[in-house]
């Protein structure tokens, strides 16, 4: 078995990741760029199948530079958002499915509609997490079966506030009005929920957000909380239409620069402060620096704490903490007591000696 991650080790970065073993060579998530001059990944040759954890731009938007041919695994949520033409081989969001003599195990990962983990049945199992979350009110976490090699979402570093101390924090800031850049699929929907639980149920969703939240009412794939169908039916029903005068207003572009985020923030008759809660560009990163935005994170990725769980429950010997720098490899192993991979390119026979 060989490894090589082609992107996401070591920095925050788009998710791509090829894994040769068993004859085939499977890569693990089709990334696009965080910022508009990032460098593109090289594409990886003969590739057989592609496995798609989320519909995040990240994991997804490098799709359009493989060949078409190629067999892309991923869920019925994720396929909404992928370009026509591919092969796209639908899969449940829990269950099983095989790639030659690879049986492959999917469970829901806590962070999206339709977002999926993988652990593939080989070398003492691989593990790939796409991205992950533990503390979701609205997507369901599944603990996955043992693996040896865990590749895992490590975008918070060794950050270890849990939810319920961040949201305490971001009701500070929605005393305000607020516009939210926010991905349809995954934040949006559960700060509409969480607004609600808080009796404040005049937010404005765009198009996007809104019919995410109403398909989400309609259909629980095996990606949401069993608990929350009631809530989000009622919530279809509740949310007034879209309006800028909205003390909260969640808009489907994670950027806050282009769609509705950026219509809104160029008019001059717009004043809701700009609030982003995940990943910063470099440009959100310097207004954000500059006092012209805000930022309070709302956690969609592990805790210092989750990782712990989660390594706990793979029994792994070997992690590659992802999307995220790894200035000290020695703290990351001592937290999580096992072997720290820091190598783009991995070798199982390495891993043996």
């Amino acid at each position: 078995m060989r490894i090589e991650i082609i992107s996401g080790l070591n920095r925050k970065a788009p998710a791509a990741i090829l894994l040769c073993a068993e004859g085939q060579r499977i890569l693990l998530d089709a990334g696009g760029a965080l910022e508009p001059d990032e460098a593109l990944w090289q594409v990886p040759a003969d590739i057989d199948a592609v496995l798609l954890s989320h519909d995040h731009v990240d994991h997804i938007a490098g799709l359009h530079r493989l060949p078409r041919e190629v067999p892309v695994y991923c869920s019925k949520v994720t396929a909404q958002a992928l370009p026509a033409g591919h092969n796209i081989q639908c899969i449940d969001v829990r269950g099983t499915f095989r790639i030659g003599n690879i049986i492959v195990t999917t469970g829901s990962c806590g962070h999206a509609y339709g977002g999926v983990w993988f652990h593939l049945d080989i070398e003492g199992g691989v593990f790939y997490s796409g991205d992950i979350s533990m503390e979701s009110v609205l997507f369901r976490f599944d603990p996955p079966p043992p693996a040896r090699v865990a590749l895992v979402d490590a975008s918070y570093g060794l950050y270890d506030t849990p939810q319920l101390q961040q949201l305490d924090k971001l009701r500070h800031y929605l005393l305000q009005p607020s516009l939210c850049p926010v991905p349809p699929s995954g934040r949006a929907v559960e700060l509409a929920l969480l607004m609600a639980r808080d009796n404040q149920s005049n937010i404005a969703m765009d198009e996007s957000c809104r019919m995410m939240m109403e398909q989400m009412a309609r259909q629980n794939d095996g990606s949401l909380q069993v608990s929350v169908a009631a809530e989000l039916q009622s919530l279809t029903q509740i949310l007034p239409a879209f309006s800028t005068q909205a003390p909260l207003v969640l808009t489907s572009d994670p950027d806050g620069m282009s769609g509705m985020a950026g219509i809104l923030r160029d008019r001059d008759d717009f004043h809701h402060r700009t609030l982003f809660t995940g990943h910063l560009n470099q440009l959100s990163y310097q207004q954000w620096l500059a006092g012209e935005v805000d930022f309070c994170r709302w956690n969609v990725h592990p805790t210092l704490s989750c990782l712990k769980k989660l390594t706990a429950m793979l029994s792994c010997q070997y992690f590659a903490p992802l999307f995220t720098p790894l200035d000290c490899p020695a703290q990351w192993q001592q937290e999580l007591q096992c072997e720290i991979i820091t190598h783009p390119t991995i070798e199982m026979v390495e891993l043996c000696q």
